[in-house]
Order: structure tokens, then sequence, then C-alpha cells
């Protein structure tokens, strides 16, 4: 997936939370790139062969299944930052790294 999984905005943590959680559910990655601030993430399900894309940008991402966009959120942007930790059971965690002001 996503080399640094630190310094992520709130869009991409939710993003790649629900990723981990395709991965749980049978999905394996098939491709993963960068183009400047969007992200691609491509998974297929190992036994029904659906094929799930996510595009995750700073503020906002998108999952499309089968073609057609299933999910869009969209964040306020704001100065918070966090770290996502998988530790070796296979569980995630985040962390908070940097709190905006108020």
């Amino acid at each position: 997936m996503v080399k640094d999984m630190s310094n992520l905005t709130k869009a991409q943590v939710e993003a790649l939370l629900e990723c981990f959680d395709f991965l749980a559910n049978g999905y394996d990655e098939q491709s993963c790139f960068e183009v400047g601030d969007l992200w691609v993430i491509q998974m297929k399900h190992k036994r029904t062969q659906k094929v799930i894309r996510m595009f995750i940008r700073p503020n906002s991402y998108r999952l499309i299944l089968r073609g057609c966009t299933r999910k869009k959120v969209l964040f306020a942007s704001t100065p918070d930052r966090y770290r996502i930790v998988v530790n070796s059971d296979a569980s995630v965690g985040v962390i908070r790294l940097c709190a905006g002001a108020g």
C-alpha cells in the first residue's frame, strides 16, 4: 500500500482504514500508485473477482466498485496529521501527530 503511513490527513487515514478492512475481508492489493496528491489503490476479491478502486486525496476519497462510485467522502481541511500503525496481530491503530489550534 502506501509507503509512508505518517503525516496523513483525516481523509487519507479513513480511506486507508477502509482499504485495510477490504484486505481483511478477502481482497488482495493489485496496484498502488501516486500522481501528485492523488493516491490510487486497486484491490481484487480472491473469490468473487470484484475490483475495487480507491482514489484518495488529502481532503477526500472515492470508492469505485464495478465502475460506479459507491462512496464519496469529503473532509474539511485542517492542520491535523496522523500516523497509522499496523501491529503484529494485523490490527491497525491511528496516532494523532499534530493537532490543530482549538
